[in-house]
């Protein structure tokens, strides 16, 4: 009866944005995730407003800065972002296990097709934390007078790093049956996992290298993970079978 009630309810919404609607359902099913996500953005946005630290003991109005706290914030944004995203996940399944993607397959839809609406109301939520996120450090440094170049360069970063990241954990998740396994009577995907490995090189770089190659290594990590998630969405029709999709 589960089932029917899910499809009963998405044939009401089929009029409306298909992102909107798994964002509503994935909320729905669990918000635990959000306050996770509100409170690692929470900690992001005071690293990056006061984790500058000084070098060699030079003045603050010198110029002469390292960050390496300040860019820690990119990796706690990122964490946030898959936090935030993992309710839309655990909705593939749940959906999977309760024959909706079935009926997606009956509608005519492909695996593409179905990805596509799972993969889009994740970014939506990753768009929504950014901007919450910039506006939160727009809005400390006018309340401090203090500049907000660092906090906003972070969350540029961050903002590229999270929407590859969760980009490819999705679809990873979504195209391989073996990360979705149940865990305790619960749908716990493994793939979720990818996403916290994904983000380890964000916590060690701002540790041992430069600022500015900081930059350039989370920035070339966002564009490698990014293009593996479109190699795969747009390999998904062909490479992986309807079947998986199936309860």
């Amino acid at each position: 009866m589960t089932g029917e009630r899910v499809k009963s309810n998405l044939v009401r919404q089929l009029g409306r944005d298909p992102g909107i609607i798994i964002v509503n359902r994935g909320l729905a099913l669990s918000k635990s995730y959000v306050v996770f996500a509100i409170f690692f953005a929470s900690v992001a946005i005071l690293t990056a407003n006061f984790g500058n630290a000084s070098l060699g003991g030079a003045p603050a109005n010198s110029g002469i800065y390292l960050r390496p706290l300040s860019l820690l914030s990119v990796a706690l944004i990122a964490i946030a972002g898959v936090t935030l995203t993992t309710s839309v996940i655990l909705l593939y399944v749940y959906d999977k296990n309760n024959g909706v993607l079935e009926y997606f397959l009956s509608l005519g839809m492909n695996q593409g097709d179905i990805y596509k609406r799972y993969l889009k109301a994740g970014l939506i939520l990753v768009s929504l934390l950014m901007v919450a996120v910039t506006v939160a450090n727009v809005g400390i440094g006018l309340i401090l007078g203090r500049a907000v170049t660092v906090p906003l360069a972070a969350t540029g970063i961050a903002a590229a790093l999270s929407l590859s990241i969760v980009s490819f954990d999705t679809m990873a998740m979504m195209a391989f049956s073996s990360l979705q396994k149940q865990r305790a009577g619960a749908n716990q995907p493994l793939g979720l996992a990818l996403g916290g490995l994904l983000v380890v090189p964000a916590y060690l770089t701002p540790l041992i290298l430069p600022f500015i190659v900081v930059v350039a290594v989370d920035l070339a990590e966002a564009v490698i993970i990014a293009a593996l998630s479109v190699a795969l969405l747009l390999l998904s029709s062909r490479l992986i079978s309807r079947e998986k999709l199936l309860p």
